[in-house]
């Protein structure tokens, strides 16, 4: 048996013997723990949580915008909750791509405006930098052709619109997508309007770019009417054709690909949808508009668990710090409750963790829940106005404010500084701003020197009201930082966003 005294002072004549190496170990092992905490806690962020927490102003607004959408603002300590209630019957709703096309990223307000949408909201992920920088991680399907494959069976949205009212599914979701080649032989497609990596066989429309952004280490089909029309061995980059798409494979699939197609065969894609929910398959093939997100939050009511989370690829630091969000949520009867919660105040990171939201939505009366993209890209627009954070309304600071600018109101004369030697000037400049006085008898004849003198003060005179006027403030010279308005707030530029139109053909004022 040890003896934990005798353990104990040989320790601590080890420290005492041993300074400095144990100063090292010391460290190295603070140092360890400290690197392995902070994966799990950004400490760079917490000061953003905290700010403006002592904001004391609460109110909670709730207004018709449209006919059959309901807008209600909250505002409680900091942190601003957009809810816009939409009746399935009184809208269409469509997701738009960023410029357009399958890469590159556009703020919302500049979505909205292109589309002429009263109503938008941020879309799904994407991918943040690089040369792919844009492009939608997540599935994403418009006007029912895909143009991104879901990603590792996370949370998505689907719309179609029956007998003129708008219908909402919310599942986890998979995509089997595959090309059927002449000799009955199917490729797994790997990914669509991507990178692509190694071993894999990805599908290239003309909504994606001009050419596929691909290395020379691969095979590239181009396929015109289903039929293929050329086959680039060792070539990248190559042209998609604005009525086809194009294969792409490298590795073992580029292999495949060249040992079982030609020039004029025949192909076809084949796709399968397959939902978590058993028996949805035929039902989700008739989506026209899907975005995805993740994860999902509520379905049939039931709050999903943070093991939930884990399987769609969301960890801790995701799902339960306070993020700032975005989320589509569905009543029983079709409803449909689009929702930010932001800090008010731009440029701040406040938000709520994913099980408070999901409790949320089920406050609010929801069925079924989503969490789409957030952070810095969360974003609600109402006609033209962006309602997810408050600014400070301040004079001339508005874009589209014609009131002049305060650095150019004239400021009174006694905050006018003057130099020592012109404040003197100033001083006998008096009389000759004030009131003609009445003459007076002349004064003995004054020595040569006093004359030159006289002579200065009275050109002095004539010049001081020139230098005294702040003439500068009032040019607008290049670089003038002052006579420029402070830009609106755009929010992080985005690849995707839910564009809402009313049916109506006259919005009410």
């Amino acid at each position: 048996m040890f003896d934990i005294t005798y353990l104990g002072r040989r320790y601590i004549r080890f420290i005492r013997r041993y300074p400095r190496t144990w100063t090292i170990i010391g460290f190295l092992v603070i140092f360890s723990i400290g690197i392995w905490v902070g994966r799990e806690v950004q400490f760079g962020k917490i000061p953003d949580y905290f700010k403006s927490y002592t904001d004391p102003v609460r109110s909670d607004e709730t207004k018709q915008v449209l006919p059959g959408i309901v807008h209600r603002q909250i505002l409680d300590d900091g942190v601003l909750t957009n809810i816009l209630s939409v009746a399935p019957d009184a809208v269409d709703i469509r997701p738009y791509r960023a410029l357009s096309a399958g890469i590159g990223t556009e703020s919302l307000p500049s979505i909205a405006r292109r589309h002429k949408a009263p109503i938008a909201i941020n879309g799904g992920f994407f991918e943040m930098g690089g040369t792919f920088r844009g492009e939608s991680v997540g599935a994403l399907k418009i006007d029912g052709e895909w143009m991104s494959e879901p990603e590792q069976g996370r949370g998505v949205v689907g719309f179609r619109t029956v007998e003129g009212k708008i219908e909402t599914y919310m599942d986890r979701i998979d995509l089997q997508h595959e090309i059927v080649l002449p000799n009955e032989t199917t490729l797994k497609i790997d990914g669509m309007n991507r990178g692509r990596l190694r071993n894999e066989l990805v599908l290239y429309r003309p909504d994606f770019h001009s050419v596929t952004l691909t290395m020379a280490d691969g095979v590239e089909v181009v396929v015109r009417n289903d039929k293929v029309v050329d086959i680039y061995d060792g070539k990248g980059s190559t042209r998609i054709p604005s009525d086809g798409y194009i294969l792409s494979a490298n590795g073992r699939k580029r292999g495949s690909l060249l040992a079982n197609i030609a020039l004029g065969d025949s192909v076809k894609i084949r796709e399968k949808v397959i939902p978590e929910r058993v028996g949805d398959n035929n039902l989700w093939a008739g989506f026209t508009h899907v975005i995805g997100g993740g994860p999902l939050l509520l379905r049939n009511g039931v709050i999903s668990t943070t093991e939930a989370y884990k399987r769609e690829g969301f960890d801790a630091s995701f799902h339960s710090f306070w993020h700032p969000r975005t989320a589509v949520g569905k009543k029983a009867d079709g409803t449909l409750l689009f929702v930010t919660i932001t800090a008010a105040e731009p440029g701040v990171r406040r938000g709520v963790m994913l099980q408070k939201l999901a409790k949320l939505f089920v406050e609010w009366g929801a069925t079924d829940a989503v969490n789409l993209d957030g952070g810095y890209s969360s974003m609600m627009i109402i006609r033209n106005q962006v309602v997810s954070f408050k600014r400070p309304q301040r004079e001339g600071s508005r874009s589209g404010d014609k009131s002049k600018p305060a650095a150019l109101e004239k400021q009174p004369e006694k905050n006018v500084k003057l130099p020592p030697s012109e404040k003197k000037l100033e001083k006998n400049a008096k009389p000759s701003l004030s009131k003609k006085q009445p003459e007076k008898s002349a004064k003995p004849v004054a020595t040569e020197k006093q004359s030159e003198k006289s002579a200065k003060l009275d050109a002095s005179e004539k010049q001081q009201p020139q230098k005294a006027a702040p003439e500068r403030n009032t040019r607008t010279a290049r670089g003038n930082r002052r006579v420029r308005p402070t830009p609106t707030f755009q929010g992080r530029s985005i690849s995707d966003a839910i564009l809402i139109f009313p049916r109506s053909s006259t919005e009410s004022e």
